[in-house]
C-alpha cells in the first residue's frame, strides 16, 4: 500500500512536471525562437561591421602611408622654402650690392658722359699753312669734334657716283662758307682776278699733305667728306678733289669730278668759258682740268704721269 502511495505520487509529481514543462515549452518557445532571429541578424549584423571596420582599418592604413608620404613631402618642402629663403636673403643682399654698383656706375657713366659732351661740343682749331704765288699764308678753321665724329660713323660710298653727294652734303657747309669767306677777303685784298681765285683754292688744297688710305684708316679705300678732310688736314685724291668740288660748288662754279680709270686718279673739272688748257667734253661742256694733290698746277694743267686721256664726268649741278 505504502508502495502503491509513492508510486502515485512520483506519478504524479512526473506527470506535473510535464505537464508544467509543457506549459512553459508552449509559453517560452515563441519567445526563444525571436531571440534566436535576433541572435542571428545582431551576428550577421556583427559579421558586417566587422566586415566594415577591415575595410575602414584598411583605409585608415593607406592614409596613414598617404600621410606619412605628405608628412615626407612636407617636411622637404619645408627644407626647400627654408633653402629658398637663404638663397632669396643671398641674392636680395646681392642685389642690394649690385644696386650701389649701379648707382656708383650711373654717376660715374654721368659724369664721363658730361666729361665727353664738354670734349664733343669743343671746337678744334686746324691750322693751314701752303704758298701761291711767292707769299705764304696761314689760315685757321675751328671744327666741333662733334661733328668730325658724326661723319666718322657715316657709311662709306665706294662708287664715284655718290661722292657727288659726299661733295655737297649741306651739314658741313657752315664750315665750308668759312673757307670761302676767306678765299674772297684774300683775293679782294690781293687784287685776283677769276682765274687767280680759283687756282688760289686749288693751291690750298694742294698745301695739304697727300695720305694713303691704308695707311691712316683701316680700308684700302675710305672717301672722305669735305669737313674730314679738313679736320684731318690731309687725304688722297678722290678725298681732296671732293673738297675741292665742295668749295668750288658752293662758290658757284660748275664743277664735277673726274674719275680716269686707267691712272685710277681722281680730279676735278670746272666749266668755264673762256678757260685754256687741258679739258673734258660733256654735255657740250668743257671741263678743264684740276690737280687737287702735289704743288704748283693750275687750271687745264695735267701731271705727265697722268697720261689717260677718257675719264668719267660726274657734274654736281645735274
Amino acid at each position: 500500500m505504502k508502495r502503491s502511495i509513492i508510486t502515485i505520487i512520483i506519478s504524479c509529481l512526473l506527470i506535473g512536471t510535464a505537464a508544467g514543462y509543457a506549459t512553459g515549452y508552449g509559453i517560452y518557445q515563441p519567445q526563444i525562437r525571436n531571440y534566436e532571429v535576433q541572435v542571428s541578424n545582431l551576428t550577421a549584423q556583427l559579421a558586417k561591421l566587422e566586415q566594415t571596420v577591415s575595410s575602414q582599418e584598411t583605409r585608415i592604413s593607406k592614409l596613414e602611408s598617404v600621410k606619412f608620404g605628405l608628412e615626407t613631402d612636407l617636411s622637404q618642402a619645408r627644407a626647400e622654402i627654408a633653402g629658398y629663403k637663404q638663397q632669396v636673403t643671398t641674392l636680395q643682399a646681392q642685389v642690394s650690392n649690385q644696386q650701389k654698383q649701379l648707382t656708383t656706375l650711373t654717376s660715374e657713366k654721368s659724369s664721363l658722359q658730361e666729361r665727353l659732351d664738354k670734349i664733343f661740343s669743343s671746337r678744334l682749331i686746324q691750322y693751314y699753312g701752303w704758298t701761291y704765288e711767292g707769299r705764304t699764308w696761314q689760315w685757321e678753321l675751328p671744327i666741333p669734334l662733334s661733328l668730325y665724329v658724326e661723319y666718322l660713323e657715316r657709311p662709306r660710298p665706294q662708287s664715284p657716283a655718290y661722292w657727288v653727294e659726299m661733295a655737297k652734303d649741306p651739314k658741313d657747309d657752315p664750315y665750308i662758307d668759312q673757307l670761302i669767306q676767306q678765299i674772297n677777303s684774300a683775293a679782294l685784298a690781293g687784287g685776283f682776278t677769276g682765274v687767280q681765285k680759283l687756282n688760289f683754292v686749288i693751291a690750298f688744297v694742294q698745301g695739304l699733305p697727300y695720305t694713303v688710305d691704308i695707311e691712316t684708316t683701316p680700308f684700302d679705300e675710305y672717301p672722305r667728306y669735305p669737313i674730314e678732310t679738313l679736320f684731318d688736314k690731309g687725304g688722297d685724291c678722290e678725298d681732296t678733289s671732293i673738297l675741292v668740288t665742295a668749295i668750288l660748288n658752293k662758290m658757284g662754279y660748275d664743277v664735277a669730278l673726274l674719275l680716269l680709270w686707267n691712272a685710277q686718279h681722281v680730279a676735278v673739272g670746272i666749266a668755264l668759258p673762256d678757260g685754256s688748257g687741258s679739258y673734258y667734253q660733256y654735255n657740250n661742256k668743257k671741263y678743264f682740268y684740276l690737280e687737287t694733290t702735289g704743288d704748283g698746277w693750275k687750271i687745264g694743267e695735267i701731271p705727265p704721269d697722268i697720261s689717260d686721256n677718257r675719264a668719267q664726268v660726274y657734274p654736281l649741278k645735274s
